[in-house]
């Protein structure tokens, strides 16, 4: 059975566990907002109620504090920080003005661009940012970054990156590099990055595959291309040739309906290397910034930005490897298509990008330190600290680990002593029913280390004797 480049794809964790449609990743996000909304209502809610409770503990009745308490309690067994009480001291609803789905998507973005900058600092391989970069968006589809704080979790995604493309750099080194950091709070948040990850450390990007096509349509530039599928189904296919004089005849890239030309083979050459600048730029910004990861394939990725980069040269690229007439063309020209369009809505794509007519405008100024202050005023109280809180699960863990280990022994020891007692038990009764063990009698003149064998197995020939005579009798008896 021969497997396709699809085949292996549709294999992959990218593909089962972190592609969705666009309906598909606004419901994620919005569920997550949800309930990190919820809850981090009800925690507040409670802690404001507890702090009333110290601060004045006559001046709240007793219906207030066995509602508070109810609350508490409910809000630990759902486990959601939902209070399904209806004494609350306080209503959460009123006090705290939490991210909306699209705020944090915003912030998300934000610091998706901060990260980018920080693998442009740190000198990274554009794979570790990458990387780094889909690991942040990743865990941002299941937490929220009021529960999480987007600085602490990219910081520590980044350096998960870095270790899984095998870019080798030490936890004290990496946080040297960066101000205010230590490498505890680089640690503290690996576990709960892999945890949400689900443990799929493999991200498939669009470079490769860009450099691949970059190489083909260069073999085609030279007459060297291997034969395309046939146009139709009744026509010759094309040779190598065929393609070269094609190529040569492309419209302008930016004129993809303009008229045709007749480039030499330098400048033909030249027009793919442009191109491939091009598109690799996207690849490096406006493919991390944006969505396409989670939305399209790598193929679908690299080609919507060498599209953007030079339209009329990748629809022939395109054509040489499924012929245009067919059903499933059009079907993959409209879904690059689409990839492309949300390319080129990002701002960054405006200044590189030969066709960007739909690029959204830069940022408000302002936006930014708003959603800043809006996220420190409604941030998890219980998650603020991740390196007390990692330190607090080891505590937890580690005494846990030594109550087992002293209940371990405590239990072996008292298994230990039931063996010996039964043990004992057991050699009283055949004692009681066999008698004694008689010991084997000494040679005549022999010392006790110069007892020979002969001895010994007379010795013990007579006990057996013995026993079987005393065997015979009580069998005797009971006849």
């Amino acid at each position: 059975m021969k497997f396709t480049e699809d085949d292996i794809y549709r294999l992959s964790s990218q593909y089962k566990n972190w592609s969705f449609t666009p309906s598909q990743l606004a419901a994620t996000r919005l569920q997550t907002n949800i309930q990190a909304t919820e809850h981090i209502k009800a925690t507040i809610a409670r802690q404001r109620a507890a702090r009333a409770l110290k601060a004045d503990p006559e001046g709240i009745s007793e219906s207030e504090r066995a509602g508070s308490s109810l609350d508490n309690g409910n809000a630990t067994a759902n486990g959601s920080g939902v209070s399904s009480g209806s004494g609350t001291p306080l209503r959460a609803d009123k006090e705290v003005d939490c991210l909306t789905a699209a705020e944090e998507k915003k912030l998300v973005d934000i610091f998706c661009e901060k990260a980018l900058e920080l693998g442009k600092f740190l000198n990274f391989p554009i794979e570790v940012t990458a990387t780094g970069i889909q690991f942040l968006r990743r865990f941002y589809l299941l937490n929220s970054p009021m529960t999480y704080f987007p600085q602490t979790i990219s910081r520590s995604a980044m350096f998960i990156a870095a270790k899984c493309e095998d870019h080798r750099i030490t936890a004290e080194r990496y946080a040297e590099s960066l101000p205010n950091t230590t490498p505890e709070s680089i640690l503290a948040p690996e576990y709960l990055i892999t945890q949400a990850l689900r443990f799929n450390f493999d991200v498939k990007h669009p470079f490769r595959g860009l450099k691949g096509g970059h190489l083909e349509l260069m073999e085609m530039a030279r007459g060297n291309a291997p034969a395309p599928p046939k146009s139709s189904a009744s026509g010759p296919p094309r040779s190598a040739s065929t393609l070269e004089q094609e190529m040569r005849r492309l419209p302008p890239p930016r004129k993809p309906h303009g008229a045709a030309s007749n480039l030499s083979t330098a400048s033909l050459e030249k027009r793919i290397t442009d191109a491939y600048t091009h598109a690799s730029h996207l690849l490096k910004t406006s493919a991390l910034l944006t969505d396409v990861y989670l939305l399209y394939t790598p193929s679908h990725i690299w080609l919507a930005a060498h599209l953007l980069a030079d339209d009329p040269l990748t629809t022939f690229y395109l054509g040489t490897k499924t012929p245009p007439a067919t059903p499933l063309y059009a079907k993959i020209l409209t879904t690059i298509r689409s990839c492309a369009d949300m390319l080129a809505a990002h701002s960054s794509s405006s200044s590189s990008t030969r066709s960007a007519p739909h690029a959204d405008p830069d940022p408000d100024p302002d936006e930014i330190p708003r959603l800043m202050k809006k996220l420190r005023n409604c941030r998890d109280p219980d998650r603020i600290d991740l390196v007390k809180l990692q330190e607090g699960k080891k505590r937890d863990a580690l005494a846990t680990a030594e109550q087992g280990a002293d209940g371990a022994v405590r239990l072996e020891e008292s298994k230990a002593k039931r063996r010996k007692v039964a043990r004992e038990g057991f050699q009283k009764e055949a004692d009681e029913f066999w008698g004694p063990a008689l010991e084997a009698g000494k040679g005549e003149g022999e010392d006790e280390e110069g007892a020979g064998w002969d001895g010994k197995m007379e010795g013990g020939e007579r006990g057996v004797e013995d026993k079987l005579v005393r065997q015979v009798a009580m069998r005797r008896d009971g006849g």
